[in-house]
């Protein structure tokens, strides 16, 4: 479906973390936030415009 409404499919995860997994939470929000940026902006995102 990602594909189809030309997104990345690499700008979705999902993750199955109990609630007394705060460490692995963390870890995978970080990691997450590293690969997005590496990846760039979202080719979907209109650009701002100067007023």
């Amino acid at each position: 479906m990602m594909k189809l409404l030309g997104i990345d499919d690499q700008r979705l995860r999902r993750e199955w973390i109990s609630a007394s997994e705060g460490s692995k939470f963390a870890e995978t929000v970080r990691t997450f936030t590293e690969d997005i940026r590496k990846l760039g902006r979202n080719p979907l995102m209109k650009r701002e415009t100067a007023a």
